[in-house]
């Protein structure tokens, strides 16, 4: 499965388009020690060339469909002609055999409990299943990361195990919660 153009997701306060090479100074800035603690790969401190080598390569997973990274934008109010680049969400290891993908997010901490990943996570699975055929997506989150499991939770996904693994960011290993939705099981969401 290919694709000629990168798909445009519009929801009603959010939009998730392709990230640009223009995103990346707000990347590394908002790449802080508590987004990295959270997410799984990512290296800290956040470099701008890290931030221009995960734009490159996310081009290139969108290419060879083994990822779509959306850059987030927030829009505040409805008057607001231009919207603001908030974070990254995305489909990773995107199966299309087994018609399933991974779900990943993060948004800058200045943004932080304004409904914006409940948002994103809302578009993207009704995206994967709706528009991808997609059967199955599942998250990783670690136990202490409080807002994200209720983000992951407020869309309908389920605790399904934990899992212990290394985790390169602190250099030891740590238990992940793993959350699953299948479109098979999924309620309507609003």
């Amino acid at each position: 499965m290919a694709f000629r153009n990168f798909p445009k997701l519009n929801g009603a306060f959010i939009n998730l388009r392709e990230l640009s090479v223009n995103d990346s100074k707000l990347i590394t800035r908002f790449m802080n020690y508590k987004i990295a603690k959270n997410l799984y790969d990512v290296p800290y401190p956040y470099t701008m060339k890290n931030a221009l080598d995960f734009i490159k390569s996310s081009r290139s997973d969108f290419n060879s469909f083994n990822a779509i990274h959306f850059a987030i934008e927030y829009r505040k109010s409805s008057t607001n002609d231009s919207l603001p680049f908030v974070g990254v969400i995305g489909l990773k290891g995107i199966d299309l055999v087994n018609k399933k993908a991974g779900l990943g997010y993060w948004i800058g901490e200045e943004y932080w409990g304004k409904g914006i990943a409940t948002a994103g996570v809302q578009l993207i699975i009704s995206y994967a299943f709706s528009e991808l055929g997609f059967e199955e997506i599942d998250a990783y989150v670690f136990p202490e990361n409080k807002a994200s499991i209720r983000v992951l939770e407020k869309n309908g996904m389920n605790l399904i195990g934990e899992i212990n693994e290394y985790h390169p960011v602190s250099g030891m290993y740590r238990a992940s919660l793993k959350y699953m939705i299948r479109e098979s099981e999924r309620e309507i969401m609003a």
